[in-house]
């Protein structure tokens, strides 16, 4: 049990232990079956929540084999959960209205966003925006829900690398709708809104403020586990709305093995640092490059100094990934989501754990699955708790995104 004590709900972010989801656990002559309560039938995460199951019963090594059977909550179950949950919230909602956070700049709500992660980096051309897609990729493929807001309105590119093309149009209850990628990510960049994606976006800092909040705030984003928002690099007008206006729970920084990037991105970590944003920690973009004919690994920018420069920041270190002509080519051709490896797949799983623990609202809201279940019977489990502050509605003149 102390094993499974580790497993965190994807989710709702709490041990399955103390959130009563472990039924039974029978060992056998070395063989483990363990028996887990999902909070919702066919829930999307069950894989995933098996894979993190299995891993924390085999860590000690002296198991042979563990097997994860799962059964359901019933509905009396799950009102006591909701009570739990909304209990533990109300110890530490905070207060109505949103923060101020700079002059005349107040923090935006979260809606249905359970944790916004933004990606950074201190200079350009370290594949910023291509660990961002390739993340969000690999998060749609364990199942989570998953937004992409492109906030480089200068040099947006989440579009181009993930194959959305077409204009965002508004909802029915006025939000203007997101487009969808092939698996079905949510993607809002200004590309998809100018009517020539060629034509180059000239703005002061005040009208790129106004963009990004619309961007985010007038997108009807929906149930989301994640919000990546892949910000410009440098630590300039955007960067600083994004750290001001969204409700972050973390920030990943991107580098690359050259000298150059790795002093300049602790410019963009310590940002970060002032801003009061949680850095989940560093990924080293094109780290190595491994010889497709006999394995050799070659270290085309350099030795790999993504360890130790995460170590002299003081951050986790996510992992490095390494040059591989297949991204560049997926990337032109809008196909990124069919990009993965077991390092990114690791990277991965290493976010999720640090996200889950940094984010609060993971432990005040119901999951999103059973939601949408409460929806379907009689709304008495939909329990988004905290108030969402309202907002005016942000205008930046004739330069501001117009939607039909």
């Amino acid at each position: 049990m102390e094993r499974l004590r580790t497993v965190l709900d994807p989710e709702i972010g709490r041990s399955i232990v103390d959130l009563n989801m472990v039924r039974d656990i029978v060992v056998d002559n070395g063989n483990v079956t363990v028996k887990i309560a999902l909070t919702v039938a066919h829930c999307p995460l069950a894989k995933t929540l098996q894979t993190d199951v299995e891993n924390a019963v085999r860590k000690p090594g002296d198991v042979k084999s563990v097997r994860v059977d799962t059964t359901t909550m019933t509905r009396k179950e799950l009102e006591e959960l909701r009570a739990r949950l909304q209990a533990s919230a109300s110890r530490s909602s905070p207060p109505k209205g949103g923060p101020m956070v700079g002059p005349g700049i107040e923090r935006l709500g979260r809606r249905g966003i359970r944790s916004i992660i933004a990606i950074i980096s201190g200079k350009g051309g370290v594949g910023k925006s291509f660990v961002t897609s390739i993340l969000a990729s690999e998060l749609k493929r364990h199942g989570y829900e998953v937004g992409v807001l492109d906030a480089d309105l200068t040099g947006p590119s989440i579009a181009k690398v993930l194959g959305v093309s077409g204009k965002p149009y508004k909802g029915p209850n006025g939000g203007i709708v997101p487009l969808r990628t092939e698996s079905g990510i949510k993607v809002m960049s200004i590309n998809l809104v100018l009517d020539d994606p060629s034509m180059p976006v000239i703005w002061r800092g005040p009208i790129v403020n106004s963009v990004i909040r619309q961007l985010y705030w007038d997108v009807d984003w929906g149930e989301l586990h994640y919000l990546l928002v892949d910000l410009p690099p440098g630590t300039s007008d955007a960067p600083l709305t994004v750290f001001q206006s969204l409700p972050l729970d973390g920030v990943i920084v991107v580098s690359s093995p050259q000298d150059l990037a790795s002093m300049i991105v602790s410019k963009a970590v310590n940002m970060a640092k002032k801003m009061n944003a949680p850095v989940l920690g560093l990924i080293e973009n094109m780290s190595y490059l491994k010889c497709p004919e006999c394995g050799e690994t070659m270290n085309i920018f350099g030795e790999p100094k993504g360890q130790k420069l995460a170590s002299s920041l003081e951050l986790p270190f996510l992992g490095a990934i390494p040059l591989d002509p297949a991204i560049a080519k997926l990337s032109d051709e809008g196909r990124i989501e069919e990009y993965s490896n077991p390092i990114i797949v690791g990277i991965v799983d290493e976010l999720r754990t640090r996200a889950v623990k940094q984010a609060e609202q993971l432990t005040q809201a119901l999951p999103i699955a059973v939601v949408h279940r409460a929806r379907t019977i009689d709304a008495l489990l939909l329990s988004h708790v905290g108030v969402i502050p309202s907002h005016e509605s942000f205008n930046a003149g004739p330069t501001a995104i117009q939607v039909s």
